[in-house]
Formats: structure tokens, C-alpha cells, sequence
């Protein structure tokens, strides 16, 4: 009867806590820092949340002590946003402090890592500051590199490239599986899944993503020919080239399919008269969806088709039409 009374009355296993709710949380909801001032455990239980502290409060630390974060998956940054943030700093100081971590071995001067705030830091350097304002927080390697990533998802500074290989690391450092990001970072395991089928395109199709030659859309449809790089360069650049929308480059890729069935009998774009093609490639970039003008038997008559291809179309379609939807 003991052992069952124990049973009672033991404290139920803390789940850890998911990190897409904002950073925020992290200044007052972190871990105990360990006695020895070290990275606690990569596998040990998370600390309970505790009230904020004076310990909480932030501190100036000199720039020379910090170094970056090693696990930042950002791997650009503007030399021209930087220069904009630090003539802000100038004028008006560090607003928001930085996360930092203590490192457990010291790299000569530089006894933190910078979580969350690379760019402050790198600006703060720039506009010649001698100490910035930090919160210190303990923190394992897994911890910094979840919490870099979600502070460039929620201030979306990350191009997806980068996000999606931030994804990938994380999983292959930590062994972990999609499921597992996607809770751990308080993100849809669609997403996780999504930006993970960027890594299947070939490096001149991702170069054509980070340029703003093709959307995000695009990119997961092309995604679908992993190991065909030479097929997907050459539709990304007839998407890109054509203003193709996703769903226009989903049929041209299924028709460039060895089961791909033969096109219908019938009257075809081709049939139409040169100005109503032309009308609709123009209609069609300025939408942003395929619009297709079909003329009418009688003279003057026919019809335009909007295709969209979700309800964030079709509102914005709507918007664009000036029409005010009573909800």
C-alpha cells in the first residue's frame, strides 16, 4: 500500500516546452542555471519556469566577451540593414537586449555566445559600443540552436534556403525526426516538411528561389523532380521566364511525363486570335493566377476565368476587384 500511495502522489513528468509562442518567454521561462556555470546535460529534464529575478534583469556585458552564435543558421546578413541598425543605436542605444549564453569553453576574452540578437551585436560593433545590454541564460547546444532558429523564423530574417537547411541540421545534430522539430520549435510539421523538399532542388534552381525568380510555391513543385537537376532548371527557368503560375507549372510538369495522357481534341489556346493570348498572359501577371478569356458565340461576348489556388487568393483577388465581402 505504500508503493501505491507514492504512486499518487508522484509529480506527473514535465513535457518540454514548445518554443513557437515567442522569445519572449525565454527571459523569464528558462532553465536553472547549473552550480559549476557549465552547459547542463543535452539530455537532462528542463527546469521548472521560475518567477523573474534580479538575476533576470539585463546586464552590460563588454562587446569583446561575446562571440557569435556557433549554431546561427543565418548565414546572410546585410551590410546595409547592419549599417541602418547601428546608426539607430547610435541615436538612440540598444532598446532590446541580447540573449546570451555563457560558452563552456572560453575562447580567450569571449566567455558568451549570442542566441538571439546577432544582428544588434554586429551593429552594436559597428557603431563603436563598448558593452550592450544582455539577458545571461544557460543553455545546452540544442538549446541555442532551437532558439536561433525561432528567433529568424519570428522576425522572418531567414530566406528559405536557410531555413530549410537550419531544419536539416537540426534534425541530423540531434537525431531527430520531423515530428520532433516541428513540436520542439511550435511549428506545423507541414512546414518542417515543406522547407525540408527545398534541399532536393539543385543548387542553380535554389540560386533562382533566393533571387526572387520563383516563389515558394514553385519551388515545392519542382521539388517533386529530386535527382532530375538538368528538368528542373530547365522548367524553373520557363516558369520563371513565362511568369507561370504553380498551377500552370504543375501541368507542365505532369505533361512532361512519359504516362502523361494525350491533350484533349478541340479548340486549343492556339486557336485563339494573337490578342486574346496576349490579353491573357497580361491578365495572368497582373492577377497572379491563370486567367483564361474564352469569346462567346455572338460578337462582344464571353467569359474571363479566374482560377486561385487557396482562400488567401481568393481574398486577395476579391481586394483587388475593389469588392468588400459582408462577413
Amino acid at each position: 500500500m505504500a508503493d501505491s500511495k507514492t504512486d499518487q502522489t508522484s509529480p506527473p513528468a514535465r513535457k518540454k516546452p514548445r518554443l513557437g509562442r515567442g522569445l519572449s518567454s525565454l527571459i523569464v521561462n528558462s532553465v536553472t542555471p547549473p552550480a559549476d556555470g557549465q552547459y547542463a546535460a543535452e539530455d537532462a529534464a528542463p527546469a521548472a519556469p521560475r518567477p523573474a529575478t534580479p538575476a533576470d534583469q539585463p546586464r552590460e556585458i563588454p562587446l569583446d566577451q561575446i562571440a557569435p552564435n556557433p549554431y546561427q543558421p543565418r548565414q546572410q546578413f546585410s551590410d546595409e540593414h547592419i549599417a541602418e541598425l547601428a546608426q539607430s543605436i547610435r541615436a538612440q542605444g540598444v532598446l532590446q537586449p541580447l540573449l546570451v549564453a555563457p560558452l563552456a569553453e572560453p575562447d580567450g576574452d569571449r566567455a558568451f555566445a549570442v542566441v538571439a540578437g546577432e544582428r544588434r551585436l554586429r551593429a552594436a560593433r559597428k557603431a563603436e559600443l563598448q558593452t550592450v545590454p544582455c539577458v545571461v541564460r544557460q543553455a545546452t547546444p540544442q538549446q541555442m540552436l532551437e532558439w536561433a532558429i525561432i528567433e529568424n523564423i519570428q522576425r522572418e530574417d531567414l530566406n528559405p534556403i536557410e531555413q530549410a537547411r537550419a531544419y536539416r541540421d537540426y534534425m541530423d545534430r540531434f537525431a531527430l525526426t520531423q515530428a520532433q522539430v516541428a513540436e520542439c520549435l511550435g511549428q506545423p510539421r507541414a512546414t518542417v516538411a515543406n522547407y525540408l523538399r527545398l534541399l532536393d532542388l539543385s543548387d542553380a534552381v535554389q540560386q533562382l528561389l533566393l533571387a526572387d525568380e520563383l516563389t515558394f510555391g514553385h519551388a515545392k513543385v519542382l521539388a517533386g523532380l529530386a535527382g532530375q537537376p538538368a528538368k528542373q532548371l530547365a522548367l524553373a527557368k520557363k516558369a520563371a521566364r513565362n511568369s507561370l503560375s504553380v498551377r500552370q507549372l504543375e501541368g507542365l510538369i505532369a505533361s512532361t511525363r512519359p504516362d502523361a495522357p494525350p491533350a484533349k481534341a478541340g479548340r486549343s489556346k492556339a486557336d485563339k486570335p494573337a490578342y486574346i493570348k496576349d490579353l491573357q498572359d497580361q491578365l495572368t501577371r497582373h492577377v497572379g493566377t491563370k486567367v483564361t478569356i474564352t469569346p462567346g458565340r455572338a460578337k462582344g461576348t464571353g467569359k474571363v476565368v479566374i482560377d486561385y489556388y487557396s482562400l488567401d487568393d481568393f481574398d486577395r483577388i476579391v481586394h483587388g476587384l475593389g469588392v468588400t465581402l459582408d462577413s
